[in-house]
């Protein structure tokens, strides 16, 4: 019996020839690399090999998703042991793996196989397309695990399994589920962005009104690459600010009280920047002073967002707020306020504007200032 090291050096040499850009999609092996693979499927297929050793391997077979590791795959989807099952039915998942369909339907349905293998299982059906196992997964968009629900809905609406005359309602049905993973509710969100029904304005209603709030904190100083990434993540998974994006996108003006409140949420500046954006481009007088009150913002590309916003609207009575964003301590913000005041046109934003020529350092707000103060009367 081969030995552990030489397991792990098999697992090394597979990982090492794999294509730069992940699975193979359904190319044949390297040559050189093909003996290998079916040593670890015989490897795989001895029980008396340790359990870590088994899943590592199914692991290197399955990013291969060629006919040629299907074969031992299919022989783990048998395996006693249900975590084995669950990364083998995980690992047949590659487009147009027809011939795996009948071995994971059968895990599906297999009385007593617990969600950690039908959820993958489904998944991988969702993957691979084929028409008949569709009906099994639409019944189980309606199991009660969350984790079977969320493959089967996915499958049926993002994955390989989508029907147009019923997509609909199971995105909304994913996007509302709060239970399922919020980055996939999101992706469901998107989706829905381009449909304009009233079922469908009505379930982002719902959850911008309704979401359980997050909290998303912002750096005290210039971010690190770390905590930039953090803020992107979490940005990714905010359902109730891509849901306000959606409805906005959807120009669905019934939704403005909503959008409203939501642009002064607190805590989520995500939700408030997804929020203002809209209420901008509707040009909707009915935010004006939501927008002014938003010149306080945590984040200083919110307050730029409503200074152009009050740019757009063009009402002279919040020259006085915006006229305190010139001592913001972002030069964004400093700058945008100073553009909006040119817009707004008033001869007696002059003097506070000159005196600022005196005292502002950045250059390119200075450049900004240059401009106004061209543009506005004497």
């Amino acid at each position: 019996m081969m030995g552990r090291s030489w397991v792990w050096g098999t697992l090394a040499l597979v990982l090492s020839s794999l294509p730069s850009e992940g699975k193979a999609a359904g190319s044949p092996p390297l040559s050189n690399v093909e003996p290998a693979l079916q040593e670890l499927g015989k490897e795989l297929a001895d029980p008396s090999r340790p359990a870590a050793d088994r899943l590592a391997i199914i692991r290197a077979l399955g990013v291969w998703a060629t006919a040629q590791i299907r074969a031992p795959l299919l022989g783990a989807l048998k395996d006693p042991l249900p975590e084995l099952r669950a990364e083998a039915a995980r690992a047949l998942g590659w487009p147009e793996n027809r011939e795996a369909v009948a071995a994971l339907r059968e895990r599906v349905d297999m009385p007593g196989e617990p969600p950690t293998v039908r959820a993958p299982a489904i998944r991988s059906l969702g993957i691979i397309g084929d028409p008949s196992a569709r009906a099994l997964v639409v019944a189980a968009t309606q199991d009660p695990d969350p984790g079977v629900r969320e493959a089967a809905l996915w499958s049926v609406t993002l994955g390989s399994l989508v029907d147009p005359a019923d997509r609909t309602p199971y995105l909304v049905r994913l996007a509302a589920d709060r239970v399922l993973e919020p980055q996939l509710r999101c992706d469901a969100v998107r989706a829905l962005a381009g449909v304009k029904e009233d079922g469908v304005v009505e379930a982002l209603m719902r959850i911008v009104e309704h979401e359980p709030p997050i909290i998303i904190e912002l750096p005290t100083g210039p971010p690190t690459q770390q905590q930039v990434m953090a803020l992107r993540a979490a940005q990714a998974r905010d359902v109730a600010a891509w849901s306000a994006g959606a409805l906005g996108a959807i120009g669905a003006r019934r939704a403005l009280p909503v959008l409203l409140k939501a642009a002064e949420a607190p805590n989520d500046y995500f939700l408030r920047q997804m929020s203002l954006q809209w209420l901008i481009a509707w040009d909707a007088v009915e935010a004006l002073p939501v927008f002014v009150r938003r010149l306080e913002d945590t984040l200083p590309e919110n307050r730029v967002l409503v200074l152009g916003g009050l740019a757009k609207l063009g009402d002279r009575t919040v020259i006085g707020p915006v006229l305190t964003r010139l001592t913001d301590t972002s030069p964004a913000v400093r700058a945008q306020a100073i553009a909006t005041l040119a817009v707004l046109g008033d001869s007696k934003v002059r003097p506070p504007l000159e005196a600022l020529r005196e005292q502002e350092s950045d250059a390119g707000v200075l450049s900004v200032l240059e401009q106004a103060l061209s543009r506005l009367p004497h």
